[in-house]
């Protein structure tokens, strides 16, 4: 490994990198009491691609009134729709269904079509007893910045049996002339109900993510080889 500098370039990718692959106990700050939301329609998952990953999948929550949700960090029943609808406006929009084809439009006015086995667009599951979670899971995130630079974080979370949890994260930076890397750790007790996932830590913080199971199969079906916590895909190392 390159010799760790103090440099701003990596300090800015590694804050980037994080953004997109947060640590479970690196949540943002949350409403500090519950706010009503929308009825919901149902949870869905789709294929996204942006830069620098290739394809990444992403949670969606559409409500009965006809808006989406692109869901993040926190738990629908933390959610404030208003002030998430500042400080997150390109997480909303508005959908349709017809034909067996869900319209979505986001807030520049912008329409994607998606349909269930298409390839791209996925029913998502709350947590049920009925299917267990697997004991190991890990999210890789990053890419090439150009210029060569690069970033990799890797997050991994151990539910060691229904009540205990251990996570693990490592996000590096290199450039042609340095390289940067970071290590992180915690354990604690979890529990998981709904569409929330509540890690209690050992120092006591407790966090709450959302959370929602994937799908499998035609017909689909909820499956614990992927799980979406705090709005990122997780996949099983089993």
């Amino acid at each position: 490994m390159k010799t760790k500098v103090a440099c701003s370039t990596l300090i800015v990718l590694l804050s980037t990198l994080a953004a997109g692959c947060k640590p479970v106990d690196e949540s943002d700050d949350l409403p500090a009491k519950e706010t009503a939301v929308p009825a919901v329609e149902g949870w869905f998952f789709r294929v996204v691609s942006g830069y620098p990953a290739a394809i990444d999948l992403e949670p969606v929550v559409l409500f009965k009134n006809g808006e989406y949700y692109e869901v993040g960090e926190a738990p629908l029943e933390l959610l404030n729709v208003p002030e998430s609808k500042k400080s997150r406006p390109t997480a909303w929009g508005s959908w349709q269904l017809k034909d067996q084809v869900y319209y979505l439009t986001n807030d520049k006015n912008k329409s994607y079509e998606y349909k269930l086995g298409s390839g791209n667009w996925f029913p998502a599951y709350p947590y049920s007893s009925t299917v267990k979670l697997k004991k190991g899971y890990k999210r890789t995130s990053g890419g090439d910045y150009g210029n060569g630079t690069n970033a990799l974080a890797i997050t991994k979370i151990d539910f060691l049996d229904a009540t205990h949890f251990t996570q693990g994260t490592n996000a590096g930076v290199s450039t042609p002339n340095a390289g940067s890397w970071e290590k992180s750790t915690a354990s604690g007790t979890y529990k998981v109900y709904g569409n929330t996932l509540e890690f209690t830590y050992e120092e006591g913080k407790v966090v709450k993510k959302s959370f929602a199971f994937g799908a499998t199969g035609s017909p689909a079906k909820p499956t614990a080889t992927l799980i979406f916590i705090g709005g990122d895909a997780y996949t099983d190392t089993e």
